[in-house]
């Protein structure tokens, strides 16, 4: 868990937060309690979904037929506020760890006789969700938290709303979009057909091979995304290792044809006399539980956000404001990977590691009928990048997943072949958006310039919501499809002196038919659009000064924009409260007509506090709106100048 910041409301409806839980496609989920002293679970849509008129509706159906959700393996929802300016939804808190760090880092893969139990409680929370006319559709072990006296499932009905489908499971989506997670998806799901119960089924089979042999039945993220997804939806699971007392129940749920696969009333028959019930996990495994379960109990509230006894009742977290302009920096969560090494600073544990992130969407093409083999390149486009960064040297580890792309030979882009240098499609700014597994976004840009092999030939500026990193790379290769980079060296980190940003690892950039790239560093990926560099590259409508008047006055300052070219000092800022003294600059990481990103405000003197990123969106005459580092609201800045 994480400690409430400024940026965090200390209230939520009549809800006190004790400290953030984590991040994910809908929002952030905190942990909180009631004025009557009951610990909960309270999840804040984001900005931009809240601005969905559809969304909201459809959020309000789940919610409420999520409430109507019973049954001891789910956890229930106990209160909501669809209508507010950004809804939310309580849960019953569950102290437990999810199944994914139990299997991982607590303790590995579990006895069989925990292996039926687990099959026991899940099929019964199906059971209670399907009853009331929702499919949970993102069934995995991040979304089953283990506890003492059983499994209990999270985030019932959430994915319907994210969908966008209709009650009656209709197959069109928006855009393609499929809503589950790679190695815990259906085959309907990977093919964009419609979704059943039978497909939480099958889900639950995927969750229990997981949990008996420690790896997914038909491969892990290091076989890549598509390939995973084309053996959900064509080859038979891999079950080596499954003990043989759990395999026919595994099997029978992973059967490809839904109508071939048991139902969930014949799961809970077939599974009732391993009901969880005293010690259903390893001695030491429900030791662990009982200790993490009372210490997050205990939590209190942070002393700086404790009301005064004396002081009036506490308002509601968010007050209704205009509805801005859609920002692309709102949190999305990815899941959360393992740590490993990144290169833009060491490996840390994850500030998520024993708490449970919300659901997520995520867009991966349903996958087509299998087709003949053609012939055409093909390109992994895989990367993972890591960018550490925040006050409290809080790792934020990016990853972005590749899906393997097959081109036609006749959809292959024209490139200019210039033996040794770089071929002009490649040349010039390109920015775009990576996703953080822990909810946040980062802003990369990058410049490629033309160049022989082994001479610098791309700036690469990667600005998350606590630091920028800057660093160059050499030309490595040139080939028909892409070009590769050489590891580089760094030349700029923001806040200065930072040890959170190393050099820039190897890059792949491949060039798209949609005139775009595809950039790949490490083990993730992100697509990349061409942008402009210009000395004038501030929108007039952001120039000036302006008044940020935060809900603490420690946090309210005025900024002034001037204009300039993107990597330049453009922005001064002055504090108030506490930091009256405080003087910050800040760096210009991307510039559109609709959207300025300004790196980290830096401070003048090391006894005033580093401010995290911020990108600005317009919100009507003399008014600005302001997302603060990763948080997830919105607030107002007002214009002060003539």
């Amino acid at each position: 868990m994480q400690p409430i910041t400024a940026e965090d409301p200390a209230w939520i409806g009549p809800y006190r937060l004790l400290g953030r839980l984590g991040a994910g496609g809908m929002g952030r989920v905190y942990l909180a309690r009631s004025e009557g002293g009951r610990t909960v679970a309270v999840k804040l849509v984001l900005q931009e979904l809240a601005r969905d008129a559809e969304f909201r509706q459809r959020f309000a159906q789940e919610v409420s037929a999520a409430r109507r959700v019973g049954g001891q393996w789910t956890a229930p929802v106990l209160d909501a506020d669809t209508g507010a300016a950004v809804p939310w939804v309580a849960t019953g808190y569950v102290p437990g760890p999810s199944l994914t760090e139990v299997v991982d880092r607590d303790h590995g893969p579990l006895p069989d006789t925990s292996v039926r139990a687990l099959a026991s409680g899940l099929s019964q929370a199906l059971a209670s969700i399907h009853a009331v006319g929702l499919v949970h559709r993102d069934l995995k072990p991040s979304n089953i938290l283990v506890t003492v006296d059983g499994p209990r499932v999270i985030d019932f009905g959430i994915a319907r709303a994210l969908d966008g489908r209709s009650a009656a499971a209709d197959v069109r989506t928006r855009t393609g979009v499929m809503v589950g997670s790679p190695g815990f998806m259906s085959p309907e799901q990977v093919r964009g057909e419609s979704v059943t119960e039978a497909s939480d089924v099958f889900c639950l089979g995927a969750v229990l091979a997981y949990a008996a042999t420690g790896r997914t039945p038909f491969g892990g993220a290091d076989s890549g995304v598509h390939s995973v997804l084309y053996r959900i939806a064509q080859e038979e699971p891999d079950l080596e290792g499954v003990p043989s007392r759990v395999a026919g129940l595994i099997r029978a749920c992973l059967v490809k044809d839904p109508a071939g696969r048991p139902s969930v009333a014949e799961l809970v028959d077939a599974t009732r006399d391993a009901e969880p019930a005293g010690a259903w996990l390893p001695g030491a495994l429900l030791a662990q539980l009982g200790q993490r379960a009372a210490r997050l109990l205990d939590a209190e509230a942070p002393q700086s956000f404790r009301p005064s006894p004396h002081a009036p009742a506490p308002s509601p977290a968010v007050a209704p404001t205009p509805t801005p302009a859609p920002s692309p920096y709102g949190p999305t969560a990815f899941g959360t990977p393992p740590p490993g090494p990144g290169p833009y600073g060491p490996a840390q544990p994850s500030p998520y590691a024993s708490v449970q992130p919300v659901p997520h969407l995520q867009t991966y093409a349903p996958l087509p009928p299998p087709a003949p083999a053609r012939s055409g390149g093909r390109t992994a486009l895989i990367v993972v990048c890591s960018v550490l960064g925040g006050i409290l040297l809080v790792p934020i580890l990016l990853i972005v997943i590749g899906i393997l792309v097959e081109k036609d030979d006749e959809g292959t882009p024209e490139l200019k072949k210039i033996e040794g240098a770089v071929p002009d499609p490649y040349l010039g700014s390109w920015e775009g958006v990576i996703r953080t597994s822990s909810g946040e976004r980062v802003h990369g840009r990058f410049e490629i310039s033309q160049g022989e092999k082994g001479m610098s030939v791309a700036k690469v500026r990667l600005t998350g919501p606590e630091a920028l990193c800057e660093g160059e790379n050499t030309l490595r290769a040139v080939d028909d499809e892409k070009i590769t980079l050489d590891g580089g060296r760094k030349t700029r980190a923001v806040p200065k002196g930072t040890k959170e940003c190393a050099p820039p690892p190897p890059q792949t950039l491949a060039l798209r038919t949609d005139g775009k790239l595809d950039w790949l560093m490490g083990g993730a990926e992100a697509v990349l659009e061409p942008a402009t560099t210009s000395d004038a590259a501030v929108h007039p409508k952001f120039l000036g000064t302006w008044r940020l008047a935060a809900q603490h006055t420690d946090d309210r300052m005025r900024i002034t924009i001037k204009q300039g070219d993107v990597g330049a000092k453009v922005a001064t800022a002055t504090g108030a409260g506490r930091h009256a003294d405080c003087s910050w600059v800040s760096v210009l990481a991307g510039a559109h007509n609709d959207r300025l990103v300004l790196s980290p405000l830096e401070p003048a003197a090391s006894s005033c506090p580093v401010r995290g990123r911020m990108v600005l969106t317009p919100a009507g005459e003399g008014k600005l709106y302001v997302t603060r580092g990763g948080g997830p609201a919105m607030e107002e800045l007002t214009r002060v100048d003539p």
